[in-house]
């Protein structure tokens, strides 16, 4: 522990107490080495004695002056007048003292004392307010501004939007590459594509509602193979052109759902 050290609570070479026979004899002088000369810090230098260690600290320091702005660690003031100086030097002491004035903050820049930020969303981002509500008081516990609020905030929403659009991009491959299959599917791609076409989408525009087409447009499934087969198939069963199945023979009726989709589910259609 080099304070205990330097303040002498080890040192060999201090003179005894008593001064006397430690000393090797005569006199009873102290030794020079214990007694206080350059070496020790002056009495009344609180720095040197709170910093032994510190070079920088000693009886050669100047006292801070707070009006000037050098106090460490002080607050930092305006520039106060000293009346026994000329208008001129205190002109120049004031300009010496503003180089050290603090840049001032923006409005954005502080910590709200209520734990309310206020955060600018880009264009087509609604903000979720009770998510923000929730985070308030934690940010302001972190001591965050609402400038730095905001930064972390923008940081969030490019990383989900670069996100979301990488996502986006991969659904709008796989409903591509859904389609592609189905072209090339032995049953109902190739030449047979067409009326596999054709007979699907007689099906989805004669029974389907108009949510459910805007479901199939928006979700991408209507290029699932697998439903362009189904569809396909129930075309190909109730064409338009078939005979209604009747009671009667030789007559056409205009067929019910149940008929059409169970013509072998007897009876139907009464």
């Amino acid at each position: 522990m080099s304070w205990m050290k330097n303040r002498g609570w080890f040192d060999p070479l201090r003179a005894p107490d008593d001064g006397g026979a430690g000393g090797g004899g005569g006199g009873g002088a102290a030794d020079p080495a214990a007694a206080p000369g350059a070496g020790d810090p002056p009495a009344d230098d609180p720095a040197a004695l709170q910093y032994p260690d510190d070079p920088a600290k000693g009886a050669g320091d100047p006292p801070a002056d707070p009006a000037a702005g050098d106090s460490k660690g002080a607050e930092w003031k305006e520039y106060v007048p000293d009346p026994n100086k000329s208008d001129e030097e205190n002109a120049a002491a004031k300009a010496e003292h503003d180089k050290g004035k603090p840049a001032a903050k923006e409005p954005g820049d502080t910590v709200p004392e209520d734990g309310k930020y206020d955060l600018t969303m880009p264009d087509g981002v609604e903000l979720d307010q009770e998510l923000l509500d929730e985070l308030g008081p934690e940010f302001k516990e972190l001591g965050l501004t609402n400038a730095q609020a905001q930064k972390l905030a923008d940081k969030f929403i490019a990383k989900q939007q670069a996100r979301a659009k990488a996502q986006g991009e991969d659904w709008a491959k796989t409903i591509s590459d859904w389609a592609d299959k189905a072209k090339a599917d032995k049953e109902i791609g190739g030449a047979k594509w067409d009326d596999t076409v054709k007979a699907a989408s007689g099906v989805v525009n004669r029974f389907g509602t108009p949510e459910l087409k805007e479901y199939l447009n928006a979700s991408g499934g209507g290029n699932h193979p697998e439903m362009i087969r189904f569809m396909a198939k129930v075309g190909a069963l109730i064409g338009e052109d078939n005979p209604a199945i009747s009671e009667n023979p030789g007559s056409k009726v205009k067929q019910d759902t149940a008929s059409i989709l169970y013509p072998d589910d007897q009876p139907k259609g009464k």
